[in-house]
This record gives C-alpha cells, sequence and structure tokens, in this order.
C-alpha cells in the first residue's frame, strides 16, 4: 500500500507542492497579462510591447458605422474599441443620416469616452404644430425637457402648455391654461410683458417677471394648478428695487437683491416676506444650491478694484481682484466631485477659470489661485457652463472661448456663421453642443467648432428646444396665417429617420 510508504508519502508531497507551486505562478503571469491589458499593453506585428489607448464611441441613433483613417472598423456603435496610442480621423456614419467625424488623440492607457455623437438626418421633414396671429412673449423648457409652455401674447394670462413625451402626441395633448385676473396687478391696463426668470427643479412652477410700463412685479406661475399661482411682490412685500431669484431652485424659497441698497437677503413664502440678511455691497452674483453664492462686492477690496468672492456656508474665499467697470461674468458648478469658479470683466475681455478655489484657500488664506485656464475673447457677453458642467464657455458674437473640464484643455474659434438679430450670443444645446440662429436656421456645433450645421428653419427670438432623447427640436419661425398675415409657427422636426423612430 503505497500511501504507507514514507518515501512515496514524501514524493507525493513534493509532486503537490511544486504543483501548487506552478498553478501560483500561472495564476500571477495570467492576472500580470489581465493588468497590463487593462493599462493598454498589447504585442503589436513586430512583437514590439505597445500601450494602446480605450475609447468607447456611441451615438444617436446607435448602430452605426465606424470609419477610423478611412477603414471601416469591426464594430458598429456602440463600440468599445482599444486603439494604439496616435491620431485618429473617426467618422461614424449610417445610412440616411449626415455623417458625423473629428480627430481622436489616443494616449496609451487612457480611456475616452465619446457618448454625444449626435447623427442628423440628411433629409428633414417639419410638421407645423400651431400658428400664432400674434407672436409668442416667451416660451420656455421645463428642466427635464419635457414640459413646453407658451405664453400667449394676446393677454399675459393665458398659457399653452404642450407635453413633449410623446412626439406624435403633441398637439393632442396641449393644453390651454389660464392665471386668475388677481394676480396681476392691472392686467388690462397698458403695455403688458412677461419676462421668464427660471424654472423651478420640481418643472412645474416658473418665476416670471410681470412688466407693466415703468413697473414690474414677481409671480410664481403653477403650470399644474393655475389658480394657485402667486403674486410674490405683493406676498413678499417687494419693494420696485428688489430683484427675485430662486434659492436652491425651490419655487417657495427665494434670494432678494436690493440693487439700491445692494444687499442680498433670503426669504421664504412661509415667512411671509421676512428677510434674513446674507451679503452687502454685492455688485453681481450668482448662486448654486442652498448655500452657495459667488458674487462681486467692493466690500475689502483693493482701491480701484472689486473682489470676486465665494461664500460657501459659513465661510469666505476670496478668488481674485478685477477692474472696478463691468459688466461681471460670473458662474460656479461641479464636475466630477470638483468645483469649477469662472470670474470675469467684460472689459479684461477674458475670464478666468478655477478649480477647488476652496481647497486651496483653507490650505492657505494667502495662497496664490492659479487659474486652470483662462478663457479669451473680446468684450464677452456670455458665460455658461454645459447641461453636463464637463464645459464652461464664453463667448461674443461669432467669437467663443471654452474649456473642458474632463481633458483640461481650452480651444478658441470663430464660427462661419453670423448669428441673427436680436440675439446677442449663443446657448448651450446639451453637454457638448452649442447653437443659436443664423440665416433664419439652427445651427449646433460641437464645442470645439467642429461638425458645425444648420439643421431646420428658426427664429432668434425663442431658443430651440428638444424632447428628453434629442429625437425631436421644436423651433418658432416666421409664417403666414390664412389671412395673408404675419404669424409665429410652433413647428416639429424629427431627428430620426422613421427606421430609427
Amino acid at each position: 500500500m503505497d500511501f504507507l510508504d514514507p518515501q512515496k508519502q514524501r514524493a507525493n508531497m513534493i509532486r503537490m507542492i511544486v504543483g501548487y507551486i506552478l498553478i501560483g505562478i500561472a495564476i500571477l503571469f495570467a492576472t500580470l497579462i489581465l493588468l497590463y491589458q487593462a493599462y493598454g499593453f498589447g504585442i503589436d506585428r513586430d512583437g514590439e510591447v505597445i500601450q494602446n489607448g480605450l475609447v468607447f464611441m456611441s451615438s444617436q441613433p446607435d448602430n452605426a458605422q465606424i470609419f477610423l483613417d478611412g477603414k471601416l472598423y469591426k464594430s458598429n456603435t456602440n463600440a468599445r474599441l482599444q486603439l494604439e496610442a496616435g491620431q485618429y480621423t473617426a467618422k461614424i456614419q449610417k445610412e440616411g443620416y449626415r455623417p458625423w467625424q473629428r480627430i481622436l488623440s489616443v494616449d496609451g492607457g487612457s480611456v475616452r469616452h465619446y457618448d454625444y455623437p449626435l447623427l442628423i438626418p440628411s433629409k428633414l421633414t417639419t410638421a407645423n404644430l400651431k400658428s400664432y396671429n400674434t407672436a409668442p412673449g416667451f416660451a420656455s423648457q421645463s428642466p427635464d425637457r419635457r414640459w413646453l409652455v407658451v405664453q400667449q401674447n394676446t393677454s399675459p394670462l393665458n398659457f399653452d402648455l404642450y407635453d413633449l413625451s410623446d412626439p406624435l402626441e403633441v398637439t393632442a395633448r396641449l393644453k390651454t391654461f389660464s392665471l386668475p385676473d388677481a394676480v396681476l396687478t392691472s392686467p388690462s391696463a397698458g403695455e403688458h410683458s412677461l419676462q421668464l426668470i427660471e424654472w423651478s427643479t420640481d418643472n412645474r412652477h416658473i418665476l416670471v417677471k410681470h412688466v407693466v410700463g415703468e413697473t414690474n412685479e414677481y409671480i410664481t406661475v403653477d403650470t399644474r394648478e393655475p389658480t394657485l399661482s402667486l403674486n410674490l411682490t405683493r406676498a413678499l412685500s417687494l419693494t420696485p428695487t428688489k430683484v427675485l431669484t430662486l434659492h436652491d431652485k425651490k419655487f417657495d424659497k427665494f434670494y432678494v437683491y436690493d440693487s439700491t441698497a445692494r444687499t442680498l437677503d433670503t426669504t421664504t413664502v412661509s415667512n411671509a416676506g421676512k428677510t434674513s440678511p446674507l451679503l452687502d455691497q454685492i455688485i453681481s452674483y450668482k448662486t448654486y444650491g442652498s448655500d452657495i453664492v459667488l458674487y462681486i462686492t467692493d466690500k475689502a477690496a483693493p482701491a480701484g478694484k472689486v473682489m470676486a468672492a465665494l461664500m460657501d456656508g459659513s465661510e469666505t474665499y476670496k478668488i481674485r481682484d478685477l477692474v472696478p467697470t463691468g459688466p461681471y461674468l460670473i458662474d460656479i458648478s461641479q464636475y466630477d466631485r470638483k468645483w469649477y469658479v469662472a470670474v470675469g470683466a467684460s472689459s479684461e475681455n477674458r475670464v478666468y477659470v478655477y478649480q477647488n478655489p476652496q481647497q486651496v484657500r483653507r490650505s492657505s488664506v494667502t495662497a496664490a489661485l492659479v487659474p486652470v485656464q483662462v478663457l479669451k475673447v473680446a468684450t464677452p457677453n456670455y458665460l455658461a457652463f454645459s447641461s453636463n458642467t464637463e464645459f464652461i464657455a464664453t463667448q461674443n458674437g461669432t467669437n467663443f472661448a471654452d474649456y473642458d473640464a474632463e481633458t483640461d484643455k481650452g480651444y478658441n474659434f470663430i464660427s462661419k456663421y453670423p448669428l441673427d438679430p436680436p440675439a446677442v450670443h449663443g446657448t448651450w444645446m446639451d453637454g457638448h453642443r452649442l447653437s443659436y440662429v443664423s440665416g433664419g436656421k439652427l445651427v449646433i456645433f460641437d464645442y470645439d467648432n467642429i461638425n458645425a450645421q444648420a439643421i431646420v428653419p428658426a427664429s432668434p427670438n425663442y431658443l430651440a428646444m428638444f424632447n428628453r432623447n434629442y429625437g425631436y427640436v421644436y423651433t418658432f419661425v416666421s409664417s403666414v396665417n390664412a389671412d395673408g398675415q404675419p404669424a409665429t409657427t410652433l413647428t416639429g422636426t424629427s431627428l430620426r429617420i422613421p427606421a430609427d423612430q
């Protein structure tokens, strides 16, 4: 019996130990291979070790062909591409659509996502949804892009509410609502206009300013229960010098700025207008969330200067000094858990972008804040983050500068499309594209001016609106009614060919 033989037992033990060692070596070797592959290492055709980059390529609609340097890639979108480090001319193409293309810079071991390519049909079909004999006072889309509110200019009390959740049922689901007469002061006397201030994030309430001649008042419009709309000027006992904005985007909480006293307070409807002081000697401000205010002040600023500062909760941090002549461009947001603050004066022809200034100031009050990017545009008049906050752009006319927080790169370019008046700047269409109206058509282009194209007729008096998946675009166009009189028509255009709808 072999198992009783000490020599054979010892031999079996040695073989077992050797086996375990070989298995361990094999596991270690396989782990190293997987680890190196994860970091993009591979072997080229000449047997040399190279480091690849990983590129995720998506498109709307999907299942589009991918071409790299003119050669068809083996997979359609949405695809995972492992590519050698270098530059590639990438093109996404699908039958019935205009191609999308750009230069891809692939670094060894890097991972890049191109999730935003939007393919526009080669042939676009536009349908008229509703014609207005009097141009609407304003039209605005809710933050979730489901609701479109149009104020009928025949009366400041009347509105159309479109549900964009089903593009084929937009007109069938159209509802008209009216505000109670008591909400507005003198609703039938004098020249009236309603100016959009902002939506609440509940996608139901809108803060508007009602202008009557030389006076104005603030109104909360409840799009679901119009009878619950509220005259805030009366409810909060506001004087004419007070300016309202939403506090944390809540429809019943507000920042109150006194343009004469230059004070910034907070108040709520439930407190019947009793205010809580927040800041004084404020020239301009931008709020974020419930307790962050980026502002311009001359308080404690050096002689002949103003100061950009950031209040974050109970702490205040100086950002930088600026010239005392505005207008000022300021904005703040978060991307990838990092804070980005942008401040500048139009007269200085530049905007400074900072990353995590609070963190730097906490480590040292005297530490110099070094901008991650300086956006240079002559007398800029627009500053805003994209919807996904990856980009921040400034602009004047056709001159643009923006910064990509993902890649830490800046871009400057001049668009070939002049803006149609009265528009003076474009806006972010989504997380990666800007848009405006030129030559009577909506123009869209990537953050660096790539893939610029005119797509549908549009009026520069209104922003273009898209449904949730960017499958439809809605624009207003100048038209003629049945009596041959000028009119303004709301149109809808599908951005998908029938096979992809």
